[in-house]
């Protein structure tokens, strides 16, 4: 009996300390905002980067979304390596996410018509390597600039839906 409550408590405890809590969102703005800082203040900031390869980052695919007019275009997200456009079928891609504070996505939604990008950050496949995110960045301009819209303490989005009213004056609605 006695090493029965002693396995108890051990589990108890190993399951107690092993996980890590998440991160609360107050600090990982903080954060955002020190990098920032640190960037804007560096002495190596106009120094260019030459990426040598691989020549997409990440391995893992969080999403897809195709052009229901052209199937050449699409955009595609990594897991861990951020957004990246094609309008020639893949042959080269552009990428769309590198000046957002974060380059991990679970799911991305597109609005052909209007060139709104919806992308739901943090990795949604668990893992040893899987990142949180910040919530849900929304771009009006095809990813030249990104707006973090909300959902900071989500850490991970898995599958963003999109209703546009086309006949109507209403905006777009993004639902997580």
């Amino acid at each position: 009996m006695k090493s029965i409550i002693r396995v108890f408590f051990l589990l108890i405890t190993i399951g107690v300390s092993a996980q890590q809590s998440a991160t609360d969102s107050q600090v990982v703005k903080k954060s955002l905002q020190e990098k920032q800082t640190l960037e804007n203040t560096s002495i190596i900031k106009n120094v260019s980067f030459t990426n040598i390869g691989p020549t997409i980052m990440s391995g893992r695919v969080a999403d897809i979304d195709v052009n229901p007019n052209d199937p050449t275009e699409f955009y595609v997200g990594y897991a861990s390596g951020g957004l990246w456009y094609t309008k020639n079928n893949g042959t080269s891609f552009k990428p769309v996410l590198d000046n957002s504070p974060t380059q991990n996505i679970g799911d991305i939604a597109i609005d052909w018509k209007k060139g709104t990008i919806w992308v739901g950050t943090g990795e949604k496949n668990s893992s040893r390597s899987s990142y949180a995110g910040i919530g849900i960045l929304k771009s009006d301009n095809q990813g030249l600039t990104w707006e973090h819209v909300g959902l900071p303490d989500s850490h991970h989005v898995s599958r963003i839906i999109t209703v546009s009213y086309t006949h109507l004056t209403l905006p777009t609605i993004c639902s997580v």
